[in-house]
């Protein structure tokens, strides 16, 4: 699998204008090509200035175009405005055992353990942004108040898998009936799918969240990509679930400067799963081996909550050969980036990048 050398577009989408619901980043993709048209659902920041100083909002944010070149220009949709809903973190697919397409994400869950509740809604036309049902909860039979995010379904012939990360360095799995799907999740138990950690001269890593699992066709194997994380210090930001949420001197593995993601197969979606790289501590894709299309360097300094773009649109989400494949990622230029920064201010933007795109 060719992962050496990754070409990387020009952003495809940035932040909105200075009164936008999207004013500060686009971030956490989800896209489906469908119809003709890319369908591309994020997760929106805003700032907005209040008597008690700059505030910041996240929400769900909506774009779509006949190319990746255009959806830059199209019109934006505030979903959680439209839909009147807490959306965040949006993966979607077309379940076609139901023919409704699917939107699961997460919606903060405040003052509560866990601090955040994995959601649903659905959909008969992508193309209706007003069409996408009343959020619901995802009941499923997770028996503690562990933390857990970015929630992800996949599905084979027979069963839809649910995949979410802990933070910790583990990613946990639950199962249910296609036929049960999604209330069977209610009955399911949570099992440790993987767990990745590491070290090297950088510092010690753990897998830390976005894990995103697909189906490769030509090599019938399935890829889970791994946001991966560096240790450090607890920040001074109040984003308990990306950048301090570990205070009073406890560790912390969720530095945004300097994100990667690594990548491991398995023969069926229970596992086991085992690295593609050539060595632990070489890694899938990371800022040194990001370039523009002219050959230089990229200016990103991060490869952060990535999505193929699939070449179906359904609830296996296909893609055709592990070694031709384009991603949509989030990333932004972190020179200048301060050790105490503020998660809710990075410009986070969207990019595609590929392999099989150099020779």
């Amino acid at each position: 699998m060719n992962y050496k050398n990754w070409k990387v577009s020009k952003p495809i989408l940035k932040k909105g204008n200075k009164d936008a619901f999207d004013n500060v980043a686009v971030k956490d993709p989800s896209i489906v090509f469908y119809d003709g048209k890319y369908h591309v659902f994020y997760t929106s920041k805003k700032a907005k200035q209040t008597v008690n100083g700059i505030e910041y909002g996240v929400g769900c944010g909506y774009v779509t175009a006949e190319s990746l070149e255009k959806l830059a220009d199209a019109k934006r949709y505030n979903l959680n405005e439209i839909l009147d809903a807490n959306i965040i973190a949006p993966q979607v697919f077309y379940f076609e055992p139901q023919k409704l397409w699917y939107m699961f994400a997460h919606r903060p869950n405040r003052g509560k353990k866990p601090n955040l509740t994995p959601i649903y809604l659905t959909n008969h036309d992508i193309n209706n942004p007003n069409g996408w049902s009343k959020s619901q909860d995802l009941n499923t039979g997770k028996s503690n108040d562990d933390f857990w995010i970015d929630f992800w379904v996949i599905c084979d012939d027979a069963k839809a898998h649910l995949f979410y990360s802990d933070q910790k360095g583990s990613v946990l799995r639950m199962e249910c009936p296609l036929d049960n799907f999604p209330k069977g999740f209610a009955k399911s138990k949570e099992k440790i799918a993987l767990t990745v950690t590491g070290k090297n001269e950088t510092g010690e890593w753990i897998m830390f969240e976005a894990e995103h699992v697909f189906h490769a066709k030509k090599q019938n194997l399935y890829l889970i990509q791994l946001e991966c994380g560096y240790e450090i210090p607890p920040l001074k930001v109040s984003d308990p679930a990306h950048a301090g949420g570990d205070k009073g001197g406890c560790k912390h593995y969720g530095d945004a400067r300097n994100r990667f993601m690594i990548a491991m197969v398995a023969d069926k979606l229970e596992g086991p799963w085992r690295r593609v790289e050539d060595s632990e501590n070489e890694f899938f894709a990371e800022a040194k081996n990001l370039f523009n299309e002219d050959g230089t360097k990229s200016k990103y300094s991060q490869v952060s909550h990535p999505e193929f773009i699939r070449s179906g649109y359904n609830q296996k989400l296909e893609i055709e050969d592990l070694n031709n494949v384009k991603i949509l990622f989030q990333s932004f230029d972190s020179s200048d980036t301060p050790d105490n920064y503020d998660y809710n201010e990075l410009p986070w933007e969207l990019a595609i990048m590929g392999n099989g795109m150099m020779e």
